[in-house]
């Protein structure tokens, strides 16, 4: 979990992040001074959920192709 977590920090991922009381918040995770706790930028502001609370942490990836701009859908 806590590697998915910087790869999204490297990459600037999104998370989606499901915390042990059910409920979900997605972000932006960053570094934080205590390696207990994940610090993610929201759109609400930041939040700080410590690790032992995160029950599943999902990386959203952004696909790119520069093939797309020569496509048509139909």
């Amino acid at each position: 979990m806590k590697k998915e977590v910087e790869i999204a920090i490297k990459r600037n991922q999104q998370i989606i992040v499901h915390n042990t009381s059910g409920q979900t918040v997605t972000g932006f995770p960053e570094r934080s001074a205590d390696s207990s706790i994940l610090s993610l930028r929201t759109v609400q502001g930041n939040v700080w959920i410590p690790f032992d609370e995160v029950e599943h942490v999902t990386r959203l990836l952004t696909l790119r192709s520069h093939h797309l701009d020569t496509m048509q859908l139909v």
